[in-house]
């Protein structure tokens, strides 16, 4: 009985962390994006009452809602850029300076980051090889092949920092050291940013298949 119980606490208490990691950045992508279109809406309300008709309330949240889809359109496109991003970056340089929102710049920026990581897209399979030493090992994203001069194949191996895997290491291990397993990239992404708070209770590996 005390078995189911404790089964039942773990799978609840799995299933709230999932949900906040779901809502947590909706809401703070929420909260951005309501303040950036007020923002827009505040600067566009002084230009929309100087003309010479008046212009309906719904009018103007169409003007304020195509005047932040342009913004955000510009900034995309900018970002895009070489130059544009070399101003993103000396920009966000200054905002690192500032004591205080240096502090609320990098925490929302560190939680955007781990959650749409990029990369992940490029993932193949999650493996498991051990490191960093024999008997101890750790879970990473397959992310292609490569073969040196004599024919042997090593696998490219990406180990993610835990609990923000923007970052880590990139591996070249031999395929006999590599052990497949049934994890998702999703699955993997949730255990390894949770700390391991979200993780299978059995993880099953099988040897490296270089045709996959």
């Amino acid at each position: 009985m005390s078995f189911e119980k404790n089964k039942i606490q773990r799978y609840l208490r799995n299933q709230l962390i999932s949900g906040l990691f779901v809502l947590v950045p909706l809401w703070v992508t929420y909260l951005v994006v309501v303040a950036i279109f007020n923002a827009m809406a505040s600067v566009l309300q002084p230009i929309v009452s100087r003309l010479p008709m008046e212009v309906p309330q719904w009018v103007e949240l169409l003007i304020s809602i195509v005047a932040f889809i342009l913004l955000v359109l510009v900034v995309g496109m900018v970002a895009g850029r070489v130059v544009g991003q070399r101003f993103l970056n000396w920009g966000e340089s200054l905002i690192l300076k500032i004591p205080i929102i240096k502090a609320i710049y990098s925490a929302a920026k560190q939680v955007v980051d781990a959650v749409s990581v990029p990369n992940r897209n490029t993932f193949k399979s999650v493996v498991v090889i051990e490191y960093p030493r024999p008997g101890l090992k750790v879970v990473g994203f397959l992310t292609g092949m490569t073969t040196d001069e004599a024919g042997e194949q090593w696998c490219r191996i990406f180990i993610p920092m835990s609990p923000l895997p923007t970052s880590g290491f990139l591996h070249l291990v031999p395929v006999r050291e590599v052990r497949m397993t049934d994890l998702s990239v999703e699955d993997a992404f949730k255990m390894l940013i949770s700390g391991g708070v979200i993780a299978p209770d059995k993880l099953e590996t099988r040897l490296f298949d270089a045709h996959l």
